[in-house]
């Protein structure tokens, strides 16, 4: 716990992006390089992506990658300030709470992200602002990232937000953003890939899908949420495949 503390800096700041590019290639490469044919039955928009479209995206990543390392640095002065509730030793609170911190995490950012994503599909928030990640109607892994970047900045705040108000271990606090990123790629993947027993099960109705947030892009509203549709079902703001 030594090691993680003194180089606690360098793990705040590089978590995220090194996250993304392992993940985001590792899904590209994996889906429409190396086996596309493989999963073709599993693409939820026929469209091929456009060169563009990726150059695009990329460009975009970079500068959002690096506000989220920004971000990453007021984490760690917020810990050196002594602002921040995060904790070094698991004894202090135990296994059983670090375990409830990432789902408390986990709840905290579909909340968050939920009501920011609205607010940036308000009229003046979309044409200036959020119209960037949406240039992707048929989203990549790349467009999870590929956003203008005032909406970076919103995005990549939830982590200061984490560590002021949720108690949490830098492990635990890593584990979440591992699952926020893949489930951030994996949505905005263009595919499909769970399989039928679990898209078909009771917990399925509560969880946000890669085919729900493909349909936001799609039509550009609707599925605001990023985990669950918990809030999407409250608002009645949840767009099923089967809906005009």
């Amino acid at each position: 716990m030594l090691l993680l503390e003194k180089y606690f800096a360098l793990l705040s700041m590089l978590m995220v992006p090194v996250l993304y590019i392992i993940t985001c290639s590792l899904f590209y490469l994996l889906l429409y390089k190396w086996k596309p044919q493989t999963f073709q039955a599993k693409k939820i928009q026929t469209q091929s992506l456009a060169p563009a479209q990726l150059r695009r995206e990329i460009s975009y990543t970079i500068i959002s990658l690096l506000i989220f390392c920004v971000m990453g640095f007021v984490v760690y002065l917020l810990q050196r300030k002594g602002l921040s509730r995060l904790y070094f030793k698991l004894s202090d609170y135990g296994i059983t709470y670090f375990i409830i911190s990432i789902l408390l995490m986990t709840l905290l950012h579909d909340t968050y992200f939920y009501w920011t994503h609205r607010l940036l599909h308000l009229r003046g928030w979309y044409g200036k602002i959020h119209i960037v990640h949406h240039l992707s109607s048929n989203p990549s892994p790349f467009t999870a990232l590929s956003f203008h970047p005032v909406e970076a900045f919103i995005q990549a705040a939830i982590t200061p937000l984490i560590v002021l108000v949720i108690p949490c271990h830098p492990i635990a606090l890593s584990v979440f953003l591992l699952y926020m990123t893949v489930k951030n790629v994996l949505g905005h993947s263009g595919y499909e890939l769970t399989g039928n027993y679990f898209s078909n099960s009771k917990f399925s109705r509560w969880r946000n899908s890669s085919t729900h947030h493909n349909l936001h892009h799609f039509y550009a509203k609707d599925n605001y949420g990023l985990y669950f549709t918990f809030w999407d079902r409250w608002m009645k703001t949840l767009r099923n495949k089967s809906d005009n």
